[in-house]
């Protein structure tokens, strides 16, 4: 990408140094620009012919190939009019590439040497004269100048570092997404291949309880191999019950369910029900509001997330967590609102982000990004309106809104 970027750079250097001294007459060293331009080429081509298109760039070969173009593009200017060079607020693009791309340390390098690199512009620099040979810039307009480009780079840097840094954490936390749906599809498949099995070594085990009971009853009383034809069937029972609880579990006995409608409020008790064996909280069911029940699919997205909401109200309230149903002819709701401690102020400016600062999240090891962050996203996907406020006495509370036309399809 970078030598791609370099290309248009050269072309656009040559033909603006062309133009400029052989169409406007100004008078300038263009012999040395044009080394400076050509010098570019040669390295650009050298590098291209060098580099894989499969080939990455690292942090240190992006960093001094940024470096590169910085101090090229400063030679240029300093031989063409220094700041008074319109062209001059190209100086910002370097360090808007590296804020971007590359690592913090790099991005400070690259920005304090194109602010260093700026003020010496304003100082130092050949002259750029015009057709009269009288174009003045007063002293303040060069300082203002100066003072406008180092703070668009300090920006600029600051800027696009942390829509980097955003983007890198947002990436991240879809590719754990992604992993949560591939896992839910290895579970279902494995889930088929169970109940496959389950069903074909049925037939064979029946078959062998079948025999080992009539050779007991031709056998008789001999002892020694009613004890063996007794193991035998015991083991044969055990494993049948064993592929009987195979056959139910969720992913197997269910697997097409994700596709079939479900009652809302069906769908929300068995998500509640799966808690009860892993919390001893208190979990209340509030359905006083709840008008009207609707036949929703059964998908994954809101299943998770709920999921996810519950297990977090339930890891920071005290004693329990309170959950309403709520629902009218045009819009369906759930609020789930915990006894603890809320959330912090820090913590509630951030809630839907990718990850939150451990410096806000304090002592507190369970964390909330990441899978608040995926339920949101899970849910916005399904035009859900998700808020998260605290209670006005003690506790947090996460209120979820569909409109009936966007859930019921």
């Amino acid at each position: 990408t970078l030598i791609n970027v370099r290309w248009v750079a050269i072309f656009g250097q040559f033909l603006t140094i062309s133009i400029v001294y052989f169409y406007f007459n100004f008078n300038f060293n263009i012999k040395y620009c044009y080394l400076l331009v050509l010098f570019s080429s040669f390295l650009n081509f050298f590098l291209q012919i060098r580099s894989k298109k499969t080939d990455l760039l690292s942090n240190k070969q992006a960093t001094f190939s940024i470096l590169y173009d910085l101090f090229q593009l400063f030679g240029l200017l300093f031989l063409t009019g220094g700041l008074t060079n319109p062209f001059s607020i190209l100086i910002v693009a370097p360090i808007t590439i590296a804020a971007g791309f590359l690592n913090l340390r790099s991005s400070i390098l690259i920005g304090f040497l194109s602010i260093a690199l700026t003020i010496i512009l304003s100082f130092f620099y050949f002259e750029l004269p015009g057709l009269e040979n009288n174009y003045l810039f007063p002293k303040f307009y060069i300082l203002g100048l100066t003072l406008a480009l180092c703070t668009t780079i300090i920006f600029l840097a600051i800027y696009s570092q942390k829509l980097a840094m955003e983007n890198a954490q947002r990436n991240e936390a879809f590719n754990v997404l992604q992993q949560i749906f591939l896992r839910e599809q290895e579970l279902k498949s494995l889930g088929g291949l169970a109940a496959a099995a389950a069903h074909e070594l049925g037939t064979p085990l029946n078959t062998i309880s079948l025999v080992a009971k009539e050779l007991k009853k031709e056998i008789g009383s001999n002892t020694k191999f009613n004890q063996d034809l007794d193991l035998l069937i015991s083991q044969s029972k055990r494993c049948s019950e064993i592929l009987k609880q195979i056959s139910k579990n969720p992913y197997t006995e269910k697997e097409d369910k994700f596709l079939d409608k479900a009652s809302f409020k069906i769908i929300v008790h068995e998500i509640i029900d799966s808690f009860k064996d892993q919390s001893k909280k208190k979990i209340i069911i509030n359905e006083d509001d709840y008008k009207k029940d609707y036949l929703i699919t059964k998908k994954i997205e809101i299943i998770y997330s709920l999921k996810n909401i519950i297990d977090n109200a339930l890891k920071f309230s005290s004693n329990k967590i309170e959950i309403f149903l709520l629902s009218n002819e045009d819009e369906l709701r759930i609020k789930v609102e915990d006894d603890g401690e809320g959330f912090s102020k820090q913590i509630l400016r951030f809630l839907g982000d990718p990850y939150i600062n451990k410096k806000d999240i304090e002592n507190n090891k369970d964390g909330l990004g990441l899978g608040i962050f995926i339920a949101k996203v899970f849910l916005e996907r399904l035009s859900a309106i998700i808020n998260f406020y605290n209670l006005e006495d003690k506790g947090a509370a996460v209120d979820i809104s569909w409109q009936k036309k966007d859930l019921i399809n």
